[in-house]
């Protein structure tokens, strides 16, 4: 009986310490109070998939064509790796390289693709 007794005058006490009170905030402002139980469901980032063209100069040999695209590939993966703040960027490819002879000049091109975290909140 007196385990019960204690438990009726402590549950009350032990329930009141679960609850938030807030006290003294100046609402003089606009002012935003948020409290949140449990584990935060909303995501912080979203991953966004993209695509960009990349076309090496043209040249009056194939060789020199796909050198010239390579070397474009080169400089679009430094610049979106340059620009990678945050590990945003997850992943970089140049794509298949496809080359085409117009006029006596070989040029070769390609769809890149990359993925990027993108924070949302």
């Amino acid at each position: 009986m007196r385990k019960i007794l204690i438990l009726l005058v402590a549950f009350p006490l032990w329930a009141a310490a679960q609850s938030v009170g807030v006290k003294d905030i100046p609402a003089g402002e606009d002012t935003t109070i948020e409290i949140k139980k449990g584990k935060n469901s909303d995501k912080e980032y979203e991953i966004v998939t993209n695509e960009d063209e990349i076309e090496g100069e043209a040249a009056p040999l194939l060789k020199e064509a796909r050198a010239n695209w390579k070397k474009a590939c080169a400089n679009w993966k430094t610049e979106i790796k340059d620009l990678n703040k945050d590990n945003q960027v997850l992943s970089v490819s140049c794509g298949k390289m496809e080359c085409s002879t117009v006029a006596m000049e070989s040029t070769c091109h390609s769809k890149s693709k990359y993925k990027v975290k993108v924070r949302v909140k």
